[in-house]
């Protein structure tokens, strides 16, 4: 590894449509979980309500995503939720495909510093992380450590 070290940098466009996606078995649910609410997407995607909002418009105004209003397991009063629409889901697999080749850096369990594709490294890190999640922690934190507890349990696979 004689280059620089791989930067990771995901659009919130791309964060929520990835979000979205691991989420899509809810859609057209009359009761879903708080994940597709505002504030579910805003935590999962790492943003701030707010930012949620903002790209949420966009994503409405290009037919990628439709807004309804749902009740929410374990809250009493209905919310706004969004889900993928199918011309959003398409786009939503092809970013998929496209964020899974970006390489990150991880130390795997032998102390070993390595570049991989970002789709590879929840099986080297034996962790039940989607890539969303490998692609944030990496552009958070650089590398992304074996056994880091915020990972979960290590899972052998």
């Amino acid at each position: 590894m004689a280059g620089d070290i791989p930067r990771v940098n995901i659009a919130v466009k791309d964060r929520i449509l990835l979000h979205l996606l691991e989420e899509d078995d809810q859609a057209d649910r009359y009761v879903v979980t708080a994940a597709l609410t505002r504030p579910g997407i805003a935590e999962s995607c790492a943003q701030h309500p707010p930012n949620v909002s903002r790209a949420m418009r966009t994503l409405l105004r290009k037919r990628l995503v439709s807004e309804h209003s749902r009740s929410i397991r374990g809250d009493d009063r209905r919310q706004k939720t969004w889900q993928l629409t199918d011309e959003g889901r398409g786009e939503a697999k092809k970013r998929l495909e496209t964020l899974s080749q970006l390489k990150v850096l991880i130390r795997d369990e032998t102390d070993t510093l390595l570049e991989l594709e970002a789709s590879q490294a929840a099986n080297r890190l034996q962790a039940e992380m989607s890539v969303l999640q490998i692609l944030l922690h990496a552009q958070h934190e650089g590398v992304l450590t074996f056994g880091d507890i915020r990972f979960g349990l290590v899972t052998k696979k």
